[in-house]
């Protein structure tokens, strides 16, 4: 039997092609890789206390959601009530042994349930700390969608800032907030950023490209539109309107330029290098130099083979207080390596893509942690500001003291205290421990 080459190459170029995987299913990869991301117990047990204060507000008690939860929301709101995180006062080994008893009988339901479907955090602290004999109507629709999906990106700051909830604890919240389904203004832009920044920060490179390209698109189809807000969020108030645009555009093009080029295929290294060159056309515009702008010409310029003008922006940056010394010491050895290398060889491991993106979130990072968000949801007249707060505070001290009975030395522990609380008690313990 004869073969067709013609026919033949046809079938093998089809079928090759057909392996390499397309932007949408590299995009479903990765909404898959963030499920995959919160399946640890910590954050289950934070999702817990965060419904427990949300379902403190639902006035329809009948609904089976609430049913479900409700014999236990007392025992976790009576627990925040005793918790005093900045005098460092917690909960009791009794209390934290019976709290994580309630979190075990509904842990399951907690990992299924939508936390959304309850009425917004701000409503349930403003249950728990308001007047009670006077319920106010709860949002819903469009509003309660925009309100929930800015208290999940502000917590995802707050979080983040924490020493012992941080980036994993964000990136739970900023998977929550949905900007798709918000009016299209410049809030939204904010959380497309903020979720586009955590999901690059957790390697979920296609899920970040495709919030920051809707970014793109907005700012490109909104070019006099203020922006309030992000001058606010960024502290760029000495920035005119139209700076501030330039600036924010910028920072849009460095992020997905620094998704693609964590990226697997050699198109993704391309379109990030044309990013990056989008993002300093925009920075010189301003007049800006700083630690990114210098990583992001010493990359390009030593992807262009111009070494003259990579060096010296190496040699800027080794002078950054951002960067630790080996970091230093690591640019250094480029520079070496940079001066010697003969044109065309590829670049060597020492000034490489991971490099280049520790170095963008470590300035990102130190950006949103001068943020005083206390200060700003107090600016906007955000009630209960100091509540919210001391909640998040408080979630954290609980977490802590009840992730320890995971470990059967603390368990024991617990056992031993409640023996000194008496029989009734015990028996609640064995019945945990069967």
């Amino acid at each position: 039997m004869k073969y067709n080459p013609t026919f033949l190459l046809f079938f093998l170029f089809v079928f090759g092609c057909s392996n390499a995987p397309t932007d949408e299913e590299l995009l479903a990869l990765d909404k898959e890789k963030l499920t995959e991301h919160l399946d640890y117990d910590k954050i289950t047990f934070y999702k817990f206390a965060k419904i427990a204060v949300r379902s403190s507000a639902v006035q329809d008690t009948t609904k089976p959601e609430y049913q479900k939860f409700s014999k236990h929301l007392n025992r976790v709101l009576n627990s925040l009530d005793k918790v005093d995180a900045d005098s460092g006062r917690s909960i009791s080994p009794v209390d934290a042994l019976l709290l994580y008893k309630d979190y075990r009988a509904v842990k399951g339901f907690v990992k299924e349930t939508e936390e959304d479907i309850f009425p917004t955090l701000m409503e349930g602290i403003n249950r728990i700390y308001g007047d009670q004999a006077k319920p106010i109507p709860l949002l819903k629709g469009n509003e309660k969608t925009e309100v929930q999906n800015i208290e999940h990106a502000v917590l995802s700051m707050i979080v983040l800032a924490t020493r012992d909830l941080g980036q994993p604890f964000a990136l739970y919240e900023c998977s929550k907030t949905q900007p798709e389904l918000l009016p299209d203004h410049e809030t939204k832009t904010l959380l497309e950023f903020v979720r586009g920044f955590l999901f690059f920060s957790n390697n979920l490179f296609y899920l970040s490209e495709d919030g920051l390209t809707r970014n793109i698109k907005w700012l490109d189809k909104n070019e006099n539109v203020p922006l309030p807000y992000t001058k606010a969020f960024f502290g760029w108030r000495n920035l005119s309107d139209s700076q501030t645009r330039t600036a924010f555009h910028s920072l849009n093009y460095l992020f997905r330029g620094f998704d693609r080029l964590r990226m697997e295929r050699e198109i993704d290294e391309e379109r990030g290098l044309d990013d990056f060159e989008k993002f300093l056309e925009d920075t010189k515009k301003l007049g800006l130099e700083t630690e990114l702008t210098l990583a992001v010409e010493s990359y390009l310029y030593l992807k262009r083979e111009d070494k003259e003008k990579a060096t010296a922006a190496l040699r800027k940056l080794k002078q950054s207080p951002l960067l630790s010394n080996s970091e230093k010491e690591a640019i250094e050895k480029t520079i070496v390596y940079v001066n010697d290398r003969e044109a065309g060889k590829a670049l060597n491991g020492v000034y490489d893509k991971v490099f280049l993106s520790k170095i963008a979130t470590k300035y990102m990072i130190s950006i949103l942690a001068k943020i005083d968000w206390e200060k700003v949801l107090k600016a906007n007249n955000v009630p209960h500001t100091e509540e919210i707060f001391a909640t998040v505070r408080k979630v954290q001290t609980i977490s802590n003291s009840v992730s320890a009975y995971s470990n059967e030395k603390t368990i024991d522990k617990g056992k031993t205290e409640l023996k000194k609380k008496g029989s009734e008690l015990l028996d609640g313990a064995k019945n945990l421990l069967k």
